[in-house]
């Protein structure tokens, strides 16, 4: 007698493409809530200076962050290398780092500060 196997999925995630993710109910739950308690918070000019400075706030630590470990690999390449051209190569890349970061940083800071300028009547 011969058998019959068919390859059933386990769950519905098996049928997911791979690399891809799909929005769960619950993750469109907490859209709608945060989403609810911005538009809230945002109709109070208050609420609203709040939200650009957290945001703003955010932004720099998450840039600070990503500039500071940048130079950490820069000084490092600086510390590793063999000859001239290779220490060269290291600080130009460090001064890059320093200027990059605080053109981008410094926009991110007057970006933030023109918002709040214009919210405030």
């Amino acid at each position: 007698m011969i058998q019959r196997i068919v390859a059933r999925p386990e769950s519905a995630a098996d049928f997911q493409a791979e690399g891809t993710t799909r929005m769960r109910l619950w993750h469109l739950t907490v859209a709608i809530l945060v989403l609810g308690i911005v538009l809230s918070v945002v109709r109070d000019p208050v609420g609203r200076v709040a939200l650009i400075v957290f945001v703003t706030a955010f932004g720099e630590a998450a840039l600070g962050l990503t500039a500071v470990m940048a130079l950490f690999q820069t000084i490092g390449a600086i510390g590793m290398a063999r000859g001239l051209l290779d220490h060269a190569e290291a600080v130009a890349a460090t001064t890059l780092v320093l200027v990059a970061a605080t053109a981008i940083m410094s926009f991110w800071l007057f970006i933030g500060a023109w918002l709040i300028q214009a919210t405030v009547p």
